[in-house]
């Protein structure tokens, strides 16, 4: 028995114990019907955690790691963070678990009166798939088009925007043009003006992160980018983009080829009040860790090995 308490006591503790923990009695009420005073009861419900009769557990349901959500929270000084366990580190897996959970946040985080910003990225997509019962102002395409088709920020916005019945702001236009003036001439193509016009009004952005080193994102893989100049980026240290910010390891922002894109830019993006990146798997682990450095997310939905790697430093 329990410190050596005898089967009576037992009893009694654990009784005083249910009728505080989940009756919801008060001290004075539980008093009152034993015949004690509340500040006997208090010392016997000491007595009975101390004992082991009340085992606390505090457990958050579904695949949140609300441990390492907080302790991520805390060592980046972050908004948010949200850290979810995942049965693998396969991309698929990772970005069907994000997105489903990153839904859950955009339906917390916003509402009928924000103006939603989005990116591309598989992730978003699956968070898109994952929506539903969603109302949202106005949903707005921060950069044009990289990857494929399912995964575009056109298509994201309108999956988005079908679910919230929200006004949709697409961006029919490649990420990268071929050069400035033709970058040029397509901002002052009569959709794509409109479209970036909404920018400043973005109150809260979903953004993908992508990776260099390793290569994993749609940047990267753009043929509107020669092998050449890629290299040269490269060797200048890039390591992660969000839409066409390119960031270095350090997390600074190298802005070579943004006049050539067609996308919200590093200070537009520091504009929005709260920027949500959303990025998971081993291959993310050095572009996470950049976008991070970097300033430009308030809060981040990541997988568990991924967060667990950036709580090391």
């Amino acid at each position: 028995m329990a410190s050596g308490m005898g089967p009576d006591e037992l009893v009694r503790l654990a009784h005083i114990a249910r009728q505080h923990f989940v009756a919801g009695k008060t001290r004075i009420e539980i008093a009152e019907e034993l015949g004690l005073s509340r500040f006997k009861v208090g010392r016997l419900l000491d007595d009975a955690i101390n004992s082991g009769i009340i085992r606390f557990e505090i457990a958050v349901p579904g695949p949140i790691d609300d441990e390492r959500s907080s302790a991520l929270q805390r060592q980046y000084a972050l908004k948010r963070a949200v850290v979810v366990r995942t049965p693998t580190e396969l991309p698929d897996a990772v970005q069907e678990q994000l997105g489903r959970v990153g839904a859950d946040l955009l339906r917390e985080i916003a509402g009928p009166d924000d103006i939603l910003g989005l990116t591309a990225g598989r992730t978003l997509n699956q968070l898109g798939q994952a929506l539903s019962s969603f109302a949202i102002g106005e949903v707005v395409q921060l950069a044009g088009v990289a990857g494929p088709v399912h995964a575009t920020g056109v298509e994201v916005i309108r999956r988005v925007s079908s679910v919230a019945h929200g006004r949709a702001w697409t961006l029919y236009a490649p990420l990268i043009a071929s050069d400035i003036a033709a970058a040029e001439a397509i901002r002052r193509q009569h959709d794509v003006a409109q479209t970036l016009r909404q920018f400043d009004r973005v109150t809260v952005a979903l953004v993908a992160i992508g990776s260099w080193d390793p290569p994993d994102s749609q940047f990267y893989d753009n043929l509107g980018i020669t092998l050449a100049r890629r290299n040269a980026l490269e060797d200048k240290g890039v390591v992660a983009d969000i839409g066409a910010i390119l960031i270095d390891g350090q997390g600074r922002v190298v802005d070579d080829v943004q006049q050539q894109c067609i996308s919200i830019d590093a200070a537009g993006l520091r504009r929005i009040p709260e920027v949500v990146g959303i990025a998971g798997g081993g291959r993310k682990t050095g572009a996470v860790r950049a976008a991070l450095a970097s300033g430009l997310i308030d809060s981040l939905v990541t997988d568990s090995a991924l967060a667990a790697r950036l709580l090391e430093e």
